[in-house]
């Protein structure tokens, strides 16, 4: 970082999907923008990968809404990205199947159907064998039925990290490798104060906040993100499903460099990254819905996913209009980052209000207080 550059336009704060993303999509709008990648590994680097809305929307319907735009988003968003880049993203159109054992899990599944239908989601209903029939491997000892979706789809994260890092440098981007020390807003621009090895001070006409679980702990912003320890286990090798296969909200699914993946935990354990005995506890799943690999030599990861009270994410302008958050996308990153950044891309640069990011507004927890007093 040469004292005599120009500041850039835009300073986006973090190097994982999210801030790739809106990277991106800025230097696609005209904007000279700079990404910084903090030391603290995102939770990117050991995700999935799933572009799965339907798992999400029994969860929190203003979720499955954003989420099933962002995948029907996913065909813009690649030939997009193939105009700047030709490595490959791992993008598979896998479809994914919910299972249930039991006669309980296969009643409240059942009454799924018509939110799939709502979605716009072509799915059906399948019965034991025809899941079997369906998903050769799968585990049959009490699998009471499933719902099978056809248009949920998966990425290779490294490869559409690595595509997205190749199509900034091509729009001119500058990436710089360096902690977040502090932001301070300042009224028509942001001085950012960086430890790359020493302390630097970068200044930028606006910036994004897309620090993952860390957005939370710059000082002085008091974003309500927190950290969600999520664990899985990497298969280098065997054969996975030939779907995407959910139970509960476990999963086993087959990546395209030909590893398979089996998550995921979710703990309350501070900023911890270290693996420990539920991911290996995470086999007792394999025992009933993927049997071959039970007993397989597998790694273990860590990662922190960003998470905000009500579980949605952070999209909007905070400390005066200078700062931009876009973070807290919790286990979906991949899944909405591509869209989001466009449409928070477009509210940086025009300085409209997409109606898709209008529930995500950081402020909306001080209206929440305010509402309740």
């Amino acid at each position: 970082m040469s004292r005599a550059s120009p500041p850039p336009d835009v300073a986006v704060l973090g190097g994982g999907i999210a801030g790739l993303s809106i990277a991106w999509r800025l230097l696609r709008r005209g904007r000279a923008v700079t990404v910084v990648s903090g030391h603290q590994p995102a939770a990117s680097s050991i995700a999935a990968g799933m572009l799965a809305p339907m798992p999400e929307t029994g969860l929190n319907p203003a979720l499955g809404r954003l989420a099933s735009e962002g995948l029907r988003a996913y065909p813009e968003f690649l030939s997009a990205l193939a105009e700047d880049t030709d490595l490959r993203t791992g993008f598979e159109r896998s479809g994914l199947l919910r299972v249930a054992y039991g006669a309980d899990e296969a009643e409240a599944l059942r009454e799924q159907v018509g939110t799939y239908e709502a979605a716009g989601m072509p799915s059906r209903w399948l019965g034991p064998r025809a899941c079997l029939a369906e998903v050769p491997g799968l585990g049959g000892d009490g699998l009471a039925g499933g719902l099978l979706s056809y248009e949920e789809a998966q990425v290779q994260p490294e490869w559409l990290l690595a595509a997205l890092r190749a199509a900034i440098r091509h729009r001119g981007g500058v990436m710089v490798e360096a902690q977040v020390i502090e932001v301070l807003p300042q009224g028509g621009s942001v001085a950012v104060t960086l430890d790359a090895g020493g302390r630097h001070h970068m200044e930028a006409g606006k910036a994004v906040l897309a620090l993952g679980s860390w957005s939370g702990a710059i000082p002085g912003l008091a974003l309500p993100v927190r950290p969600v320890k999520g664990q899985l286990l990497t298969f280098v090798g065997g054969t996975g499903p030939s779907r995407i296969v959910y139970w509960g909200h476990n999963y086993v699914l087959a990546k395209p460099d030909g590893s398979v993946i089996l998550g995921g935990t979710m703990e309350e354990a501070g900023f911890s990254l270290v693996p420990d005995e539920r991911a290996q506890d995470l086999r007792q799943v394999l025992q009933r819905l993927w049997p071959a690999l039970a007993e397989a030599p597998a790694i273990a990861r860590a990662g922190l996913r960003p998470s905000s009270p009500d579980g949605l994410p952070l999209m909007g302008w905070i400390a005066g209009g200078d700062l931009y958050a876009f973070t807290a996308h919790f286990r979906n990153g991949f899944l909405l980052a591509p869209l989001a950044g466009r449409l928070a891309a477009n509210e940086i640069t025009d300085g409209g209000q997409a109606e898709l990011l209008r529930a995500l507004r950081p402020d909306r927890f001080e209206r929440s207080g305010a509402e309740h007093r």
